[in-house]
């Protein structure tokens, strides 16, 4: 799926034919739009996307132009059909600290993942997926490094938002091969998923909370439908003053076999196994030290791009064994499992502090029946967590080629230079 430069050069030349002849005027609702999204997507001036106009064409706007508008009454809206996707643009600094290039993290194989959830949905996008490829990267070359800089001129990551689903079209649960496939890439400042970051990442580790619920069905791609309830979920947890929820795996294993007949939360939590989290991957330590494990497609995990580079390559980079095979909490209450954590694009590889068992009980925080582990940041998670932050912010080679893909800041300034002039001149100055 790498495109030609001849490709390439294509497209970035179609930024400025898909804008040719188009006029807008400002309105009450872009205003009200644009103080939304400047208070929500942080340092996000411009998004990327099919043009509704040609949907075979993509088109560079600020987000509340009404290129990128559309009726509230969208099929991917009302029912969860559509698919995204997550990446980060990390910055590479020099000895000052300050910032050189940007990155982005394991583009290839996100987009490969891309293509698996569009593939499960049935979508075909109306541009080459090479070229909405390159627009993910395009996006963040026009934002450059000002995307990655808060108000303290604080370098940090930002988070890219791939996006694709039905959009406005017939009804009916089920659409017809042909509905238009809206897509789009959005990229904004977001330095950290967890508020206290230094506490979850430095300190203490994630305060995990396992509460029963468990992973019931086999997750095939980055669906709508699957993370509006990983969101509730997630947010039971965070009302009952947890980091993060662990699902549980749709078996539990007695006697070394794998039992599908227990439903009772006593049961579950006696004989349960782990599947994931509600937006990234759950791995532990042996307590050998020196052996990673990581729990089985059969647990219905969606399959990270993080855990599998760590599993692929930078677990062998210092000198540890991979084994895959259940995460069950009879093993981590034994002490067999002595270290945990999460790996995703969110929350990067993040250590696992303290795992509590919580019976939920209507309108209360719940019961704690059980704190399953408290041994705090494993040292070998804690390895892991820094060479991965070593590796994507340049301070160590990556292990594989696949983790990191430079950013055209050269171009980016030059089509920014182009769109800012262009959209200023429609009205948009005090909007971007």
């Amino acid at each position: 799926m790498e495109p030609t430069q001849q490709q390439v050069a294509a497209w970035h030349e179609q930024y400025k034919t898909s804008l040719s002849g188009w006029t807008e005027t400002i309105d009450a609702a872009k205003v009200r739009y644009a103080e939304l999204i400047k208070n929500s997507w942080a340092r996000s001036k411009y998004v990327v996307r099919n043009s509704p106009v040609a949907p075979d064409q993509m088109v560079i706007c600020p987000p509340h132009s009404s290129l990128n508008q559309a009726p509230n009454q969208q099929h991917r809206g009302d029912y969860g059909t559509g698919i995204f996707e997550g990446g980060s643009a990390e910055p590479v600094l020099d000895a000052s600290g300050a910032v050189t290039g940007i990155n982005v993290v394991l583009h290839q194989p996100r987009i490969e993942r891309f293509v698996r959830s569009m593939k499960a949905r049935g979508f075909q996008l109306s541009v080459p997926i090479e070229q909405f490829s390159q627009s993910m990267l395009d996006i963040v070359a026009v934002h450059g490094t000002d995307v990655l800089l808060g108000d303290d001129d604080k370098p940090t990551r930002a988070y890219i938002r791939p996006g694709a689903g039905p959009g406005v079209g017939p009804w009916g649960v089920s659409f017809k091969p042909g509905y238009l496939i809206e897509s789009s890439n959005i990229v904004f400042r977001w330095g950290s998923y967890f508020p206290d970051a230094d506490r979850v990442y430095r300190t203490e580790g994630v305060k995990a909370v396992i509460t029963g619920v468990r992973r019931m069905f086999p997750i095939t791609g980055k669906h709508a439908s699957n993370y509006g309830a990983a969101a509730a979920d997630g947010n039971i947890a965070r009302s009952m003053n947890y980091d993060e929820l662990i699902y549980m795996a749709p078996y539990g294993i007695r006697d070394g076999e794998m039992d599908f007949s227990g439903h009772r939360f006593d049961d579950l939590m006696k004989y349960g196994a782990i599947a994931d989290g509600p937006g990234e991957e759950v791995f532990g330590i042996l307590k050998d030290g020196g052996t990673l494990i990581y729990t089985p497609m059969r647990t219905n995990r969606l399959g990270g791009t993080v855990l599998n580079y760590v599993i692929t390559h930078i677990a062998p980079r210092l000198g540890l064994k991979t084994v895959e095979r259940d995460l069950t909490l009879a093993d981590i209450r034994s002490g067999e499992i002595a270290g945990l954590a999460y790996a995703g694009n969110a929350v990067k590889v993040v250590p696992i502090g303290s795992i509590d068992l919580v019976r939920p009980v209507s309108d209360t925080e719940g019961e704690k029946v059980e704190t399953l582990y408290a041994g705090g940041i494993h040292p070998t998670i804690a390895r892991l967590r820094d060479q991965w932050e070593d590796e994507v912010t340049g301070k160590l080679s990556p292990s594989h080629s696949s983790l990191l893909t430079p950013i055209d800041l050269k171009w980016g300034q030059e089509m920014k230079d182009y769109l800012d002039g262009y959209w200023a001149g429609l009205g948009f100055t005090q909007l971007i």
